[in-house]
């Protein structure tokens, strides 16, 4: 195991001042994620607060989608007055988010430090710095932030229970982690199989690590599960019959619009929206599906659940080839960046202007983030023990196997990027020049040990 066995005062402080920066400078900038995101979490979440206060009836309690987002932002709004406008709450709930995503690089360097080293601690830090799209999605009231904590929480904890099994610290923490990793993510569920399967293979192939975790894994998954179906379930019978949306319904839409994304327009990478994409083929044909389907409801008074199940098995059925590019395209598009909120002409960042520099900036960010994937890619192709890091992968797959058979948007796979990074710089720092730059750069962040510095 690689101990904390050095100083972290300077390495905390860099992380903790860089990162307060950082959200400074990406709140200024002409393109921002949506302050509310959908709504929804910022609504429910307000409405839970306010019902804690005794200020408005039960009945207007409700929890439509993950209820682990509005167990996230609720405690930051019952801090704000009773009265507080919507732009008052989002400042409590930003301020809250940033501080959290600051903790999440403090445990992501420990991550690091613990499965590999502190240099690769440190440029698992750094990556997030080059490419601080962390700090982007936390300037909105969104899944994407807590579920990339709970993700960090879940890593820290098997950081903890890898070298330590008999800790209970690690598992606590890796329960805990997953367990409101689904809360954020309900689709992250696939993740508990993926583990099963682990322990599943270890028991047959690798003896050792069964041995060793195998047990605690299983109790520790069926824990998750147990948990995860207790929250989901409460947020069924808090929302009733108060609100016609559901996780169900929600599942449906969603895999709808993924039969059509990327259909017949396979390199249109614009955001889903009727004022983004207006001429759209793809778009106008999900707008005429939905009517169609809706028309068959009314026809035949089946429900919303029937009707959108039996379409997407049907489509699925008559066009495999369609399915198998759509999902591969999805899974390509997860990992590359755009910005919708401003278009080309109107770009403005500096000396980067117009439709040139828009493209420039999209080439820079992109030209990062695809090296970030490369650095993964080559420690999954040298690693060879990659089943002490199943977490690390088994999020990234389960992530892009959900949402390549349903509908991709690259903030639902960002949560992963905690993985994602962690494996880049491990694969990164094998590479000679980038190890000795690394190096000689943290000479001055790590104190030579006896030194007083």
């Amino acid at each position: 195991m690689n101990t904390i066995g050095f100083s972290t005062k300077r390495i905390n402080g860099i992380i903790v001042l860089i990162s307060s920066l950082m959200m400074l400078v990406v709140l200024n900038l002409p393109f921002k994620a949506k302050p509310f995101g959908d709504i929804t979490f910022h609504e429910e979440s307000k409405n839970l607060a306010l019902f804690i206060k005794g200020k408005i009836p039960y009945d207007q309690v409700v929890i439509t989608k993950a209820p682990g987002p509005i167990l996230f932002y609720t405690p930051a709004y019952l801090l704000a007055p009773v009265n507080a406008t919507d732009d008052q709450l989002w400042v409590y709930g930003v301020v809250f988010t940033s501080i959290i995503i600051t903790i999440s690089l403090l445990l992501i360097f420990r991550i690091g430090s613990s499965f590999f080293s502190k240099e690769v601690g440190f440029l698992s830090v750094l990556l997030f710095f080059l490419f601080p799209i962390h700090c982007y999605y936390s300037l909105g009231i969104m899944a994407e932030a807590p579920a990339f904590f709970s993700l960090t929480l879940a890593i820290y904890g098997w950081s903890i229970a890898l070298h330590q099994p008999d800790k209970k610290s690690g598992w606590i923490f890796l329960i805990l982690g997953m367990w409101f990793l689904i809360l954020n993510r309900p689709n992250t569920l696939l993740l508990l199989g993926l583990g099963f399967l682990v322990v599943f293979y270890a028991f047959f192939k690798n003896k050792s690590f069964f041995l060793s975790y195998g047990k605690k894994m299983m109790v520790s998954f069926v824990c998750v599960g147990l948990l995860g179906f207790g929250v989901l379930q409460l947020a069924k019978i808090i929302t009733g019959t108060k609100s016609g949306g559901n996780q169900e319904t929600l599942l449906y839409y969603v895999a709808h619009q993924g039969r059509f994304q990327f259909r017949e327009e396979p390199t249109d990478f614009r955001f889903w929206e009727s004022d983004i994409r207006p001429d759209s083929k793809d778009y106008q044909n999900w707008n005429k599906s939905g009517a169609a389907l809706s028309a068959v409801m009314d026809q035949t008074h089946q429900s919303y659940a029937e009707v959108y199940k039996k379409f997407l098995i049907d489509d699925a059925l008559e066009h495999p080839g369609l399915f198998l590019r759509q999902f591969f395209v999805k899974c390509f598009y997860g990992h590359v960046y755009f910005i919708n909120s401003v278009q080309p002409d109107k770009f403005d960042l500096g000396p980067l202007k117009g439709p040139i520099g828009y493209w420039a900036f999209i080439l820079l960010i992109n030209s990062i983030n695809l090296i970030i994937v490369a650095g993964a890619i080559l420690f999954l192709f040298r690693e060879k023990n990659l089943i002490r890091y199943w977490i690390f992968w088994g999020v990234i797959i389960s992530l892009l196997i959900f949402h390549g058979l349903t509908y991709m948007e690259p903030r639902y796979i960002f949560p992963s990027r905690v993985a994602l990074y962690l494996m880049s710089a491990a694969g990164l720092y094998r590479i000679t020049w980038i190890q000795k730059i690394i190096q000689k750069t943290t000479i001055y962040i790590f104190p030579i040990p006896n030194s007083k510095s």
